[in-house]
């Protein structure tokens, strides 16, 4: 059975049973049997797959990260700062808007798994009174957080993109950055047309305002320099071990676990909070339930590893003759909807694309298609129902998937247009 149209149509059942209120855990172990069972898996594999994947160190790492995650974004709001940071920030942008924007990105500058519930609060504090649609709050919350994701060199799937394309940081950051901005110019017609409190212009800050922000933020840029200290001595001593692995998980999520538990006790100190705030903040049942759906998210995700979905998908292409700048697009796409995450569509898809556009004799260098296949790799996990961020930003927001596409969808045509602008520049410029 061919694999394209059978994980689309695992895709078509996640959504229409979440539009019927089925729980979303429960439609994506839905989507996975269903995959997995039409490709060859059967049921005792079927069962294996799922305890693997809920079981696997990057799932247990994963549900951790959205636990302490939720903790301290419930410690900050508690005591107060997640507002103060919100006017604080609000104060110097001087426009709502803005700050709903720059609150997600900032937040995007950690390479954190699930950071789209972290920021979720502020995007919430920073729309104010406005009578803003739930669906739009998401999105603008999941959209500007991963602004970075082209050329940022501390997330996984630009750090994997360098390595097999052989581009240092500044050559990789150079080719990228343009995407970035496309991304922005994108986000921004999901603000058009709204209420217009949004864009009320404020007075100016008052002189030292932006060191206030800077202080208010400290938890945040605490997790930074924790994960920046540690990250590099944990890829030194275990970075060549199996991914998989035990071992091989600490250097992916262990520095953001330290960075985030430095993050909780600096604000309990600092706040001056005690135990009783503590048990209060991790004995939130959303918090559990999180970490549940994530472990749903990790077990679809093994299943399509299990019958090398996007393997096939790739044969599929390349068997009916797709043109090259086709494939080179929407091969990444498919990889990056299907996996919902960056190193997913770069894994998946990169090697067979350059070596496509590398054993061609009409292609031109290699490097001009790189935008082109990031861009369009990124964009389908963006608009994958499986993106974690997405998820927890609907599960945050309470809105289901079709008002949050609606803003979405049109941003993300025309970030994809600009990437196509930019590659046919640099074929044309090359």
């Amino acid at each position: 059975m061919f694999a394209l149209p059978v994980t689309l149509g695992a895709f078509g059942l996640i959504l229409v049973l979440a539009r019927f209120r089925v729980p979303l855990g429960a439609a994506i172990l839905a989507g996975s049997m269903a995959v997995g069972l039409a490709l060859g898996l059967g049921g005792v594999g079927l069962a294996q797959t799922a305890l693997a994947g809920a079981t696997a160190p990057r799932s247990v790492g994963l549900a951790l990260i959205t636990i302490l995650l939720l903790g301290l974004s419930i410690l900050m709001r508690e005591s107060g700062q997640l507002e103060e940071i919100v006017s604080l920030a609000h104060a110097v942008l001087r426009r709502p808007a803005v700050t709903m924007m720059a609150m997600p990105a900032l937040i995007g500058l950690l390479p954190m798994p699930g950071g789209a519930i972290f920021s979720a609060p502020m995007v919430e504090t920073a729309s104010g009174r406005a009578d803003v649609p739930r669906g739009l709050l998401s999105a603008v919350n999941y959209w500007f957080r991963h602004v970075w994701e082209y050329f940022w060199p501390l997330y996984p799937g630009v750090i994997l993109a360098m390595a097999l394309t052989e581009l240092s940081i500044p050559s990789w950051s150079r080719l990228m950055l343009p995407a970035s901005l496309f991304m922005f110019l994108g986000g921004l017609l999901m603000l058009r047309g709204t209420h217009p409190d949004l864009h009320a212009k404020s007075v100016a800050a008052p002189a030292g305002t932006k060191r206030k922000l800077l202080r208010a933020t400290g938890a945040i840029w605490l997790i930074l320099l924790i994960w920046v200290a540690t990250f590099l001595p944990a890829n030194y001593w275990l970075g060549s071990r199996p991914a998989g692995s035990l071992l091989g998980a600490i250097p992916r999520y262990g520095p953001l676990i330290l960075g985030l538990l430095g993050s909780i006790f600096w604000t309990l100190h600092t706040r001056k909070l005690g135990a009783k705030s503590l048990r209060k903040a991790f004995g939130q049942p959303s918090a559990y339930t999180m970490a549940v759906l994530i472990l749903s998210i990790m077990i679809f995700q093994l299943t399509l590893e299990e019958v090398r979905a996007p393997q096939r998908i790739a044969e599929e292409l390349q068997g009916i003759h797709v043109p090259m700048i086709l494939v080179v697009a929407i091969l990444p796409f498919i990889a990056g909807f299907v996996t919902g995450v960056a190193v997913g569509f770069v894994g998946t898809s990169f090697p067979i694309v350059l070596n496509l556009v590398g054993v061609s004799e009409t292609a031109g260098a290699v490097w001009m298609y790189i935008p082109l296949a990031y861009g369009f790799g990124h964009m389908g996990q963006m608009l994958s129902p499986l993106h974690v961020c997405q998820i927890l930003s609907n599960k945050y927001f309470g809105t289901t998937y079709g008002p949050v596409y609606r803003y979405l969808l049109p941003s993300a045509l025309l970030t994809a247009t600009l990437n196509t602008g930019y590659f046919l520049l640099l074929r044309q410029w090359g």
